[in-house]
């Protein structure tokens, strides 16, 4: 069972001025999750964030979703060799340390 804080997605997306259809949209390609209990939408106090990049994306800067989802791709893609690139780092160092 999850520990983390959920949100009614209908009062989230009033208060940022965010459509629910879009939110569910997101939801349905993947890029974020939605948990439903009894016939109420919520999203996680963790999403928070990556609801409001990727509604920046598309309201402010007006990416389409099939743009939005090939962007989300490539900055995981990213953020996942910047990780390996810091353990490799961390590896090298031990080396260069017993040098």
């Amino acid at each position: 069972m999850s520990t983390h804080e959920l949100i009614a997605l209908e009062v989230y997306c009033i208060h940022q001025g965010i459509d629910v259809t879009f939110v569910h949209s997101l939801h349905e390609r993947g890029l974020v999750l939605i948990t439903t209990e009894r016939e109420v939408h919520f999203i996680e106090s963790t999403q928070l964030a990556r609801i409001e990049q990727l509604a920046r994306m598309h309201y402010d800067l007006d990416i389409n979703l099939e743009g939005i989802e090939a962007i989300s791709h490539l900055l995981e893609r990213m953020q996942s060799a910047q990780d390996d690139l810091r353990v490799l780092r961390e590896r090298l160092s031990l080396y260069e340390g017993n040098s």
